[in-house]
């Protein structure tokens, strides 16, 4: 069996008096979809930002590719391989959508004596090219000059993630990606995300779409309260009592 590409070791975040997450522990394997779902305040953002390095951790340690992470900076974890998106679109409003997603690039490929000699012009063309490519991978416009905030919002929901796609993460961390979306935006996001998974991108997200989870993810890991109070199967998650009376309900199963 293949190491976890992201491992969480009893990690824990305080705030003042609030233990907002609680001692988990968490293996993601390469390839995998793995959902983190619980109910409102169960820790599921607070968990992505300790892997992506937002927040300090108060205990614990984090791996990506079996390299200790916890102390890095956000930037270097994204260089190290990890992207991410948040519920609300983080983009550009006033950039072009090639600026909004070639920011990504800067992940792979760090300021150098040519670049600031030479400008936007040194390597403009791979940029180009790069930005294009993955633009028409999430199917969103090809007008480059176009403005981010001339997108409406499942459009700039992709943005983000095209922005993400483009530095060559190894792992997406996708926090509420269907949040906002209508059924056919969100039958053509499931769509997606299993495309990304095809390039050979781990993914692991946070999502109140319940179908959502469970037509995606190999595994589900169940947040209540900070701490990790169950993991499995979307069949197993759905049929454990813990998890259907912090978060599913009574006759969650005859629903999904």
């Amino acid at each position: 069996m293949s190491r976890p590409v992201v491992e969480i070791e009893g990690v824990s975040k305080r705030f003042a008096g609030l233990t907002a997450v609680d001692g988990v522990d968490l293996g993601v394997a390469p390839g995998e979809i793995r959902g983190i779902v619980g109910p409102n305040g169960a820790g599921k953002t607070t968990l992505f930002n300790l892997i992506s390095g937002l927040y300090p951790v108060s205990a614990g340690r984090i791996r990506l590719k079996g390299v200790e992470i916890t102390g890095q900076s956000p930037h270097a974890r994204a260089a190290a391989g990890l992207g991410r998106t948040y519920q609300t679109p983080q983009i550009f409003p006033e950039l072009t959508l090639f600026d909004n997603v070639a920011v990504g690039l800067a992940c792979r490929r760090p300021p150098t004596a040519r670049g600031a000699v030479f400008g936007r012009h040194a390597g403009w063309r791979d940029a180009l090219r790069e930005v294009a490519d993955v633009l028409g991978f999430l199917r969103l416009p090809t007008d480059l000059a176009l403005l981010g905030g001339a997108l409406p919002f499942g459009e700039q929901k992709r943005l983000e993630i095209a922005r993400a796609l483009v530095s060559g993460p190894e792992v997406l961390l996708l926090d509420e990606p269907a949040a906002g979306l209508n059924r056919a935006e969100i039958e053509a996001l499931m769509a997606l995300i299993g495309h990304i998974r095809e390039r050979g991108v781990t993914v692991c997200l946070i999502e109140h779409n319940m179908r959502v989870v469970m037509s995606l993810c190999d595994r589900i890991s169940v947040l209540d309260f900070g701490r990790k109070i169950a993991e499995g199967s979307p069949d197993e998650v759905r049929r454990d009592p813990l998890v259907i009376k912090a978060y599913l309900g009574t006759g969650a199963d005859a629903r999904l």
